[in-house]
């Protein structure tokens, strides 16, 4: 380690990673809950006032998720690269991580493209359900791969 001020920085700085995940897979689960809500008002035939609030808010917590959990998958990279010195490509982590990023950003297009357009979406609104979910889950796996590379 470092000598001096920049030492408590480089003691801390590697949990800075799995914190701003943490954050990021939080909002992901109140997307999800706030689109399961969006589910069962469709079903119910709910109004379409709440419906339309319901979409924004669950449309503004999917795209915070997305850029924290876009932003810490670089910051990771970051910090074995530049911090620690480390190969990046020598655990699971990365990869699973790499794949669960991968569907995250798929099934956000499908979102993207739902708020977008106005025509019929069941199909797009049925992968964006399934995939969504799928990564979110697999990001507690990641995250629990990740542990084993914490100093």
């Amino acid at each position: 380690m470092l000598e001096g001020p920049s030492s408590s920085m480089t003691e801390w700085l590697p949990f800075l990673h799995p914190v701003w995940q943490i954050v990021g897979i939080a909002f992901g689960f109140m997307a999800l809950r706030e689109g399961l809500g969006l589910r069962r008002e469709r079903r119910t035939q709910a109004r379409e006032v709440v419906q339309s609030a319901r979409r924004m808010r669950h449309a503004r917590l999917g795209k915070c998720s997305l850029w924290i959990i876009g932003s810490g998958y670089f910051l990771g990279i970051g910090e074995l690269f530049f911090i620690r010195d480390e190969p990046i490509l020598r655990s699971a982590h990365f990869y699973f991580a790499t794949i669960a990023l991968a569907l995250f950003c798929w099934g956000a297009l499908y979102g993207v493209a739902m708020l977008r357009d106005t025509r019929s979406h069941a199909q797009r609104r049925d992968l964006h359900g399934f995939l969504l979910p799928l990564a979110l889950l697999m990001m507690v796996g990641v995250g629990l791969l990740g542990l084993t590379l914490l100093p």
